[in-house]
């Protein structure tokens, strides 16, 4: 049990779980992540016979809108094969809840997600999911305890990112720890760049989690 639960924890979680220290939380978030233990080719991703998709969502206008492919491997690990990713700032143009829902369809290209996980908050897009037919499934968004789980799972190894997500994979290295809410005794990331970890955490702790803890 002892060294089970030394597998489950690392960074600031590891020294105060396992350590008894009440470290402040600083720098990057998930700095378990590693591309050679979770970064993976999509050619290599091997599914069973009749897989189970979901799409987790951050919904933004101007800030970026995300979607996330997930579907759990014939070794039960959960990959997400698939990115969608879209910023109105950036672009300097910003769509519609139709447009996005029509993005959505041409993105999962003929796959029917078994659920859309989405944050609660985006009421407007979820009203034009469901009119679509599509089964919405609200997020939990409990951010401290939802890193903790992701970090968790990238702990052990139960969770893996496809090359192709290129955004995703690129917010792991910039999802850091924000500094002046440390010094308050806060733990939060800082909200800059992190509409991928933010579709990650809803997937991973509203699907992934199961009642009576690690799946």
């Amino acid at each position: 049990i002892k060294a089970r639960y030394r597998s489950v924890y690392s960074g600031v979680f590891f020294k105060r779980y396992i350590l008894g220290l009440w470290v402040m939380a600083e720098g990057i978030i998930y700095d378990m992540f590693d591309s050679k233990r979770h970064v993976v080719d999509i050619e290599k991703v091997v599914l069973p016979e009749d897989p189970e998709y979901y799409v987790s969502c951050d919904y933004g206008t101007q800030n970026a809108t995300v979607f996330l492919l997930w579907v759990k491997d014939i070794e039960g690990k959960w990959v997400c094969i698939r990115e969608y990713y879209y910023s109105g700032r950036d672009e300097q143009n910003q769509k519609t809840d139709s447009k996005f829902a029509d993005d959505l369809k041409n993105w999962l290209n003929g796959i029917q997600p078994e659920k859309i996980v989405i944050d609660p908050s985006a009421a407007s897009f979820i009203a034009e999911l469901k009119e679509r037919g599509y089964h919405i499934k609200k997020a939990k968004n409990d951010v401290a305890d939802g890193i903790r789980y992701v970090a968790s799972l990238l702990s052990l190894n139960k969770i893996a990112i496809c090359r192709c997500c290129e955004n995703t994979i690129k917010e792991f290295a910039s999802y850091i720890w924000d500094e002046k809410a440390a010094e308050r005794g806060e733990d939060k990331p800082v909200k800059k760049s992190d509409h991928c970890m933010d579709a990650l955490r809803y997937f991973a702790y509203t699907v992934i989690r199961k009642p009576n803890g690690m799946s």
